[in-house]
């Protein structure tokens, strides 16, 4: 059947009224691009060159799996890419190498079972069974972003690999019942904790220490006082209006199309001379938008919602100033870098609290530890410190209680003590902490074993996939090399 429909599809490309789908409306983004020319050499694997021309090929791939519901191919997906070049470049790599690994295991799809496999798909099903309209309106769709039933099969064909090398990849890597148990007792164990608070603000004109050891220790733990990187962009936005909003769908993509052309033009016609990013808005009667300051984990709120804009905003550099058309919701958008303001470490004068402060609890732990060994409790101990711990209540982290406060302390320095265990020397924002681990309380194990039927499968899925995304990076060094680093750093 589906030979059939693409020995006829000239004939039903004409008879067929182009439907809009807006499940694949992203077929449409045209941000999707890398910059340099198509021969230039993007790195080599396994021997072989790989260009900017055999990235650019394969960049549709992921938008057309996810669009066929090929969930497989989404363990190719990079989990650290940043932009939306980053994303295609380690998926494509990924694809690349994965191809290679499947010829060399022998697990190559054979045409039956491709086509079978698209068969199967729910995209093209009604009520259980392969629907040759809803393929054949897909393959048109496809069509227009320059894709070809071809381009299907190899999709289908692709994921078949991914699904096939996985299962041989992770077969002997369930995850075992020692790491269940302990990420359970991690999870629900109720702890009994002792806790002793450094606040910043009560040591800013403590005088306990000299001047000479304040700067010593500031100058040994600079890290701890770094302020992040700031930066500001300004932007322009081709979005549609409240009434386009509106529009049906099949309008809304047309008027989607022409915004994603002028912003393409826009981008074109800066793209070589970033400085001409105000000139040129301004020439073309275009209303630039500008953030304020902004950190990478918290950006400004006129661009909060457009979560690409904000990682492609943040990927922006002095060498690299310039955005390409970023894909948002309502439309696209072209940033440029305005200001930056380097991260640095803050000056002594601004956080001589916070030092002093974590100078004070690392010399009452040494203090308590001495006591504690000569056998008196942690408690006693910091007593005698003239400190008086804090005792809260049992709590685990999944049953905080009134305690989240204190479980983001520990798991913000991913703090794992035993019984009778002080920790280091901890820090809470600008405040500083210990915590000493009382007891623990045992775990139900009639609850552990509810637990472990419930969510072994899906423990299971998200280890396995770990497993798989482990296998890839060794399989990646050993073919060459991935150049997504290189490429993030560029």
């Amino acid at each position: 059947m589906l030979d059939t429909l693409r020995k006829r599809q000239r004939t039903l490309l004409i008879i067929i009224t182009v439907v809009t789908i807006v499940t694949f409306i992203v077929f449409l983004n045209p941000s999707t691009r890398m910059r340099g020319g198509p021969q230039a050499t993007v790195g080599t694997i396994n021997g072989r060159t790989i260009s900017v021309e055999d990235i650019q090929k394969l960049s549709s791939v992921a938008d057309l799996a996810n669009g066929i519901g090929l969930t497989g191919m989404m363990q190719l997906m990079p989990q650290d890419a940043r932009t939306r070049d980053e994303q295609q470049l380690g998926f494509a790599w990924n694809l690349l190498l994965l191809r290679d690994e499947a010829k060399a295991l022998q697990v190559e799809p054979t045409d039956a079972v491709i086509r079978n496999a698209e068969k199967n798909l729910p995209v093209f099903q009604t009520n259980g069974h392969f629907d040759p309209e809803k393929y054949q309106k897909f393959t048109v769709i496809a069509g227009m972003r320059g894709m070809t039933p071809a381009d299907v099969d190899s999709a289908v064909a692709d994921n078949l690999r991914v699904q096939d090398v996985f299962q041989l990849v992770t077969a002997a890597a369930p995850i075992s019942e020692s790491l269940l148990s302990h990420e359970y007792d991690m999870a629900f164990s109720k702890m009994n904790l002792a806790l002793l608070r450094f606040k910043a603000a009560d040591f800013k004109d403590n005088h306990d220490f000299s001047d000479a050891a304040v700067n010593t220790y500031y100058q040994d733990h600079g890290f701890r006082y770094e302020l992040k990187e700031k930066r500001k962009i300004e932007y322009l936005a081709f979005t549609l209006t409240d009434n386009q909003k509106k529009l049906a769908d099949k309008e809304k993509q047309g008027v989607l199309k022409s915004l994603a052309d002028s912003a393409e033009a826009f981008q074109q016609a800066v793209l070589d001379h970033p400085d001409d990013f105000d000139k040129t808005a301004k020439e073309k009667d275009l209303k630039i938008e500008q953030t304020g300051m902004f950190t990478s984990d918290d950006p400004d709120p006129v661009i909060a919602k457009e979560e690409a804009l904000v990682r492609a905003a943040n990927n922006l550099s002095k060498e690299q100033p310039l955005t390409d058309v970023i894909q948002g919701e309502d439309g696209f958008y072209v940033a440029k870098l305005a200001d930056v303001d380097p991260a640095h470490v803050a000056p002594l004068a601004d956080v001589r609290g916070q030092v002093v402060a974590a100078m004070k609890a690392d010399a009452v732990r040494a203090e308590i530890l001495k006591e504690m060994q000569a056998g008196a409790s942690f408690v006693d101990a910091a007593k005698k410190a003239g400190l008086a711990p804090e005792t809260p209540p049992a709590f685990s982290f999944a049953d905080q209680g009134k305690e989240a406060a204190t479980a983001s302390l520990l798991r913000n320095n991913n703090l794992e003590l035993n019984p009778g265990d002080t920790s280091e020397v901890l820090f809470d924002g600008p405040d500083s902490a210990l915590v000493y681990l009382i007891s623990k309380e045992p775990i139900d194990e009639v609850k552990y074993a509810e637990y472990k039927k419930t969510n072994l499968p899906g423990l299971n899925q998200w280890y396995t996939g770990q497993v798989f995304r482990e296998w890839l990076r060794a399989e990646l060094k050993k073919a060459g090399g991935s150049p997504f680093e290189r490429y993030q750093s560029s």
